[in-house]
């Protein structure tokens, strides 16, 4: 589902091509009438989302010189681009709703904040969930989302940062201009936004591509399977070991995340 200032859209994508050529096949509901402004808008959000301007040789050249390890690890997963969230509103609410919390229950949270504070869209006779504007999570109050059983800080943490949305005090289209450093230091003078936090949001929100979130435990996990590692790195030799994967950190991540979630491949693969 796609948000904008002008409605909301349900985008259906399907693969045509191939590894090596991909190709994506878009066809977009909910245009009442042919828009060109509309049209290109939603054109831009589907290429950062599928990162489909990224061009994945140079991060495969990359790798092919750090070593045997990193090199199978992007084969591996080879044509695997980041996706991203639909705006980056709804990417930094996730965030802050993941933080500290399992995968499972974090989107089961995700789920209930989405049909506290907005309908679903409905297109030949199915209903999808449509995650709410920041105008809609401002209206919301902290005990609304108590009730739905999240905290009280995390309540606090995702209706304020609806709230400055919604009001103007943060500006989403201006952060786009801004290095990830910068962003990183505004953002997180908010409160219950950390470094990590920030980090995700580059990530999966801006989609920029040499990010490395070294205190991610999942990413320390996977670091400890692909080299053998007796323990677990931490965050300094983590930092220490992905300063080589620059300009690219974000995919290195990304493919070390996927290891994780992947069966076990023979040793003459």
């Amino acid at each position: 589902m796609l948000r904008t200032d002008k409605g909301v859209y349900l985008a259906e994508i399907r693969s045509t091509g191939t590894t090596e050529e991909p190709v994506l096949e878009v066809r977009i509901s909910g245009l009442q009438e042919p828009n060109p402004s509309e049209v290109l808008k939603l054109k831009t959000r589907l290429e950062r989302m599928l990162s489909a301007g990224v061009d994945l040789q140079p991060f495969y050249s990359h790798m092919r010189s750090l070593g045997p390890e990193m090199e199978a690890l992007t084969m591996w997963f080879r044509g695997l681009h980041l996706l991203t969230e639909a705006d980056l509103f709804e990417c930094m609410c996730k965030t802050i709703i993941g933080q500290r919390l399992n995968l499972a229950f974090a989107s089961e949270l995700t789920k209930r904040l989405m049909a506290a504070a907005t309908a679903p869209y409905a297109a030949d006779g199915m209903e999808y969930p449509v995650f709410p504007s920041p105008e809609e999570v401002a209206r919301l109050d902290y005990k609304e989302l108590q009730e739905l059983q999240f905290s009280r800080r995390k309540a606090e943490y995702v209706i304020d940062w609806a709230r400055k949305i919604a009001d103007g005090s943060v500006e989403l289209n201006r952060l786009e201009g801004l290095s990830d450093e910068q962003i990183i230091e505004e953002l997180t003078r908010l409160r219950g936004i950390r470094r990590w936090t920030v980090e995700c949001f580059l990530l999966f929100g801006l989609g920029r591509t040499n990010l490395l979130p070294a205190a991610d435990i999942g990413l320390r996990n996977a670091l400890k399977k692909l080299y053998a590692l007796t323990d677990q790195p931490t965050e300094p030799e983590v930092r220490r070991m992905g300063a080589e994967w620059s300009p690219w950190a974000s995919y290195a991540t990304l493919y070390l995340w996927e290891s994780l979630h992947a069966p076990e491949r023979e040793a003459s693969e």
